[in-house]
């Protein structure tokens, strides 16, 4: 099958390494153009960019899908299937339209369930025990056509957004080749979603990441799991931003205010919250390293009693 894949993440490259090793090599990548980062904001390629060039595919990283010329180039290909993976860009209809057989989607969530930019992030801060993957055929909607397969994959208690992206990019890479194959056979059927259970997993904003000492020790360590890389869990000491990247949830009862520092031991930060205390394990100050919570803690001066900003 002559495939076009269109990707920009690490999720999708995952998926692309694993075709590829099943020598479904596609004619044609697809990424989003370079992007200015790190301190100096110099033009970086996406990890897909830097693939298709590592391993002589071709490649275009066109500034607008709109553009006649991209079109053009898609036509000229004549492509059985057009596979997305975390593009970063919606399609247009006119695009969908190009393969002969159609244009599918792998999806890091059991649709209709977080369809959007960010699924996996609110599995975690929703607490979930369980997500999945999709792989669907798409249409004008977003994340809205009929579906090919489907997986389910437990969410375990340590998962946090960088691991459970990793877990659903190889499990979606399996079942993409299991549609693929199903696809050459032409034995596949496409079932509608269930718009009654349809949800929608918006990006989230830095803002977001700021923690509310009232709510539940859990609440609050979903939170610091889904937002672990963007935009982090924070909170504030001394007005200064401190990031907390590992924390453990206890049923005890805090005998403080939230945000109160209740216990400090060398094996973490005991603070009070609205129900249970947060033991955090890690954290980064601002304009520091990671660290374990006690080197904090000897580093400045930290003691029982303190609070964080509310």
């Amino acid at each position: 099958m002559d495939i076009v894949y269109f990707g920009s993440s690490k999720f999708s490259l995952v998926i692309l390494e694993n075709l590829c090793l099943k020598q479904f090599n596609p004619k044609l990548v697809v990424s989003v153009p370079d992007k200015p980062k790190g301190r100096g904001l110099k033009a970086q390629p996406t990890e897909i960019s830097l693939f298709a060039k590592n391993t002589n595919l071709p490649l275009i990283t066109p500034q607008s899908l709109k553009a006649d010329e991209t079109k053009e180039r898609l036509l000229g290909l004549s492509p059985d299937l057009f596979i997305i993976a975390d593009y970063g860009k919606i399609l247009p209809a006119t695009l969908l339209e190009i393969p002969k057989i159609a244009s599918i989607g792998v999806h890091p969530s059991m649709l209709p369930l977080y369809r959007g930019p960010a699924p996996i992030n609110w599995a975690l801060l929703k607490g979930d025990k369980e997500t999945g993957v999709t792989i669907f055929k798409m249409d004008e909607g977003l994340d809205t056509g009929g579906i090919i397969l489907q997986k389910t994959i437990a969410i375990s208690d340590n998962d946090n957004a960088y691991t459970l992206h990793e877990k659903l990019a190889y499990e979606g890479a399996k079942l993409l080749i299991e549609s693929l194959n199903l696809l050459k056979k032409g034995t596949f059927k496409v079932t509608a979603q269930d718009e009654a259970f349809s949800s929608f997993a918006s990006k989230f904003r830095k803002e977001d990441g700021r923690i509310n000492w009232g709510q539940t020790a859990t609440d609050i360590r979903n939170k610091i799991r889904a937002m672990s890389g963007w935009p982090s869990a924070y909170t504030f000491y001394k007005g200064k931003i401190i990031k907390i990247t590992e924390a453990e949830a206890l049923p005890a009862p805090g005998s403080s205010a939230p945000s109160s520092i209740e216990t400090i031991k060398k094996d973490g930060v005991y603070v009070s919250t609205g129900n249970g205390i947060l033991k955090i394990k890690r954290l980064k100050p601002e304009g520091k390293c990671e660290m374990d919570a006690y080197s904090f803690v000897l580093g400045h001066g930290l003691k029982t009693g303190d609070k964080f900003d509310l």
